[in-house]
Formats: C-alpha cells, structure tokens, sequence
C-alpha cells in the first residue's frame, strides 16, 4: 500500500512536456526553493532529508529527466543537462550548477551528516548562477543559513513563506507534505 501512496504524490513534472514554452529560469526557480527545503530538513528533520538526498543520489549522474525520480533529482537534471531539453524549454547557458558541491552535499545528508555552512555556501554560490531569483527566495537563503540561531516562532515562519513561494505557481511539489509537517 505504501508503494500506491508514492506513485500517487504530487510530482511537479509528471512528464516532459508539462515543461513546454518554460524557462531554464523558472526551472533554477524550482531547484532553489527545493534546496532550501532541503536545508530545512536537513536541520529539522534528519530522516526526511536523508530519505529524499538517498533517493535522489540513487543515479548521482543526473543524466536525465525520470519520472520515477524525486522533484529535486529532475529539476537538478533539467538544469545540468538543459542543452538536451532546448526543444522543450528556453536555455541559458549561464544557469549552472556547482556539480562536485552538490553532490558531496547530498552524500553527506544521505549518510546522516550535515554542515550547514558548506550548504550554504553552495545556496550562496547558486544565488549568482541564478541571476533571476525573487528577493524573497534571496532573503530566505540568508536567513536560513543561520538557523540553529532562529527562534521556534521564526523558524515556523520561514518554512511558511518558502512553503507559499513553492505554491506560488499552483504546482503540487513532493516536498510541500513533508514541509507542511514540520509547521
């Protein structure tokens, strides 16, 4: 019954062409507010964010979009490889990810551990891959990355206002339960 719960959660992108006539922007977007989920979880809630940094470093190359993947795993993909999406999305070959950082960030979630300082340094890195971002998406960042210093009522707030960010366009992510969760 478990495995029917999880084919029926909220995917962002079922499928490729729910993608058309986007932007690689809109996409960078997606990937922030999901790392910062990730973050979150990472300080709140341990097991959660080690379930989803294992599944999503079940294919660490990230070399396409898979529908039986996480959110998180694909969005990551649709923006390291967007060269192979162009006849889907509009691309930028500025939008980048720090691939070897990412990496040794999700492994190290995976395992159980997590430097919140190294993590982000990488959001802060993506900040300026990510020259389009929202000043909110922005402000959340920074305040994030202080977190073991924020009070319980702030805290509940952030994850709410990320929460709106993510829901902001009417997409269903498979994060939102688990943040929903944690306020």
């Amino acid at each position: 019954m478990e495995f029917l719960r999880e084919l029926n959660e909220s995917r962002m992108y079922r499928r490729l062409n729910q993608l058309e006539g986007k932007s690689i922007h809109d996409v960078a977007e997606r990937l922030f507010e999901h790392l910062l989920a990730l973050q979150i979880f990472a300080n709140e809630d341990r097991g959660t964010a080690m379930k989803y940094a294992n599944q999503i470093m079940r294919q660490q190359q990230f070399d396409g979009f898979r529908t039986s993947m996480p959110d998180l795993y694909n969005l990551i993909a649709l923006v390291k490889k967007q060269s192979n999406y162009e006849h889907v999305i509009d691309t930028d070959e500025t939008v980048g990810i720090p691939e070897l950082r990412m990496r040794r960030n999700l492994r190290e979630i995976g395992r159980g551990g997590f430097d919140n300082n190294d993590y982000s340094q990488m959001m802060l890195m993506l900040q300026r891959r990510f020259d389009e971002l929202p000043n909110v998406l922005k402000e959340l960042r920074r305040q994030i990355s202080s977190w073991d210093r924020k009070s319980e009522g702030n805290k509940k707030i952030l994850i709410r206002k990320l929460m709106l960010q993510m829901r902001e366009r009417g997409m269903q992510s498979d994060m939102f339960m688990d943040l929903q969760k944690l306020v």
